[in-house]
């Protein structure tokens, strides 16, 4: 009786560790025609060490500073069909304007393709003085590879180019690392699911040569990703640089539905580019009108560059916290890619 109930006790915890534990597939990938919101959180603070088997992270009070979407779409219905033929091949929208000048790139996409097993990237498009260019990869970016389940590793390796025509050229090589460290449930302030943690690190080494002359230099990026079979994309994904053993996350992106920014709602359909909250706490969003975008520059009283950043239409969120920024007054100013003014106010540090 004793050896049947323990038999008993072991089949429901193999039934239940097998229910619990998920395999992300191709199916759990996004495609063409998705539109997914996702909210963008301050990365300070936040815990990405703590994983495990059957483990529970709670981010339920993540704080959205600015909403986005993406939107998947079909390589046919872009600019750049020409250069992304294929079935299954489609195109993500990430940027209206890269660059400044004469080296500003607009439209810009990243294009993927997935399979039953892989999720890669295939190629960049993007417009260069109303020009469809793009840039290819050699060896496709690997970004996942299926099926994926708990305590799995994986490397695959990746080289991209792609030539202005200005005798300008941008090259990088490398490779990726990912592995799956850990399975249970993730609490945001989308919902609550089933997940494996994943950790996705690519080695990579920039080249740029100008007219036959050249440098490079490395770059590596980390991203931590919980993964579901419903979302299409990351429940959660913080990401940043990785240098010397040590991760600075810079960005954090979680699933989401529409929400009102506290406090900036009333100003989503005003003409006025804005900074609000001011007086601020080192943390405020830069709000500019549609097809406005540039430049903000923080300056002190004595006339120093204490802080810049771009700025896209819309919502823009500005943490000033990581600079250790003294409390008193600054003055803050948006600039076009033509130095024209957009915004410029007088700014209160609390």
């Amino acid at each position: 009786m004793k050896k049947s109930t323990l038999i008993l006790v072991i089949l429901c915890f193999v039934i239940f560790s097998a229910k619990s534990q998920i395999a992300i597939t191709s199916a759990s990938m996004p495609g063409s025609g998705d539109t997914i919101r996702y909210s963008s959180s301050i990365p300070n603070g936040i815990n990405f060490a703590s994983t495990g088997a059957n483990y529970f992270w709670n981010y339920s009070t993540l704080t959205m500073q600015r909403q986005d979407l993406y939107e998947y779409k079909a390589a046919l219905q872009t600019s750049y069909s020409f250069y992304f033929l294929g079935l299954n091949k489609y195109g993500l929208k990430i940027s209206d304007s890269i660059g400044v000048g004469t080296f500003q790139f607009k439209d810009v996409f990243n294009f993927f393709q997935k399979t039953t097993t892989v999720f890669k990237t295939e190629g960049i498009g993007f417009k260069y003085n109303n020009i469809p260019l793009a840039g290819y990869y050699s060896d496709d970016d690997e970004l996942y590879q299926f099926p994926l389940n708990y305590l799995d590793r994986d490397s695959s390796n990746f080289a991209f180019s792609v030539t202005i025509g200005t005798g300008i050229s941008y090259s990088q090589r490398g490779y990726r690392i990912n592995e799956v460290d850990g399975w249970g449930s993730i609490k945001t302030p989308y919902d609550s699911v089933a997940c494996l943690r994943l950790i996705s690190t690519s080695y990579g080494i920039d080249s740029i040569n100008f007219n036959g002359f050249g440098f490079s230099f490395p770059n590596i990026q980390r991203s931590y990703k919980w993964l579901s079979t419903t979302e299409k994309i990351p429940v959660l994904e913080i990401s940043g640089q990785y240098q010397n053993n040590n991760f600075n996350p810079n960005q954090v992106r979680y699933r989401d539905i529409y929400r009102s920014v506290v406090g900036f709602q009333n100003y989503y359909n005003t003409n006025e580019s804005i900074i609000y909250p001011n007086p601020s706490n080192g943390l405020f969003t830069v709000y500019l009108t549609e097809n406005k975008s540039g430049v903000v520059n923080l300056i002190d009283l004595t006339g120093k560059l204490i802080y810049s950043s771009t700025c896209n239409p819309g919502i823009n969120s500005v943490d000033l916290n990581n600079i250790n920024l003294s409390k008193g007054v600054y003055f803050i100013s948006v600039l076009d890619n033509m130095k024209t003014i957009l915004l410029q106010k007088k700014l209160v540090i609390e």
